[in-house]
């Protein structure tokens, strides 16, 4: 009795299946990493603002503040501090 053969196919689809279910978890893990590193860089971005704002509002305390007139075309001051003594009327500098 002969029995038969049967021809072996190059390059079945099982193998093809499989290559493309490796590349597609590959792919998908990649793409997670992606996003867990943006929404970290995002996170310390608003960790980073909120920070910053709550020393900027710290540190910017005004005792007191008087304006009556004030009129600038161009500015530039790094540091400027005035200090006058005001005196009652009718006192002497000695």
């Amino acid at each position: 009795m002969k029995t038969r053969e049967t021809p072996q196919v190059k390059g079945s689809t099982f193998d093809a299946r499989v290559a493309f279910a490796r590349a597609a978890t590959a792919f998908g893990w990649t793409a997670f990493g992606a996003v867990a590193v943006g929404a970290t860089a995002a996170g310390a971005v608003a960790i980073g603002a909120l920070a910053i704002r709550a020393l900027a509002v710290k540190r910017a305390k005004i005792g007191r503040l008087s304006i009556d007139e004030l009129e600038v075309g161009r500015l530039r001051v790094r540091e400027l501090v005035v200090d006058k003594e005001e005196r009652p009327e009718g006192a002497q500098s000695a």
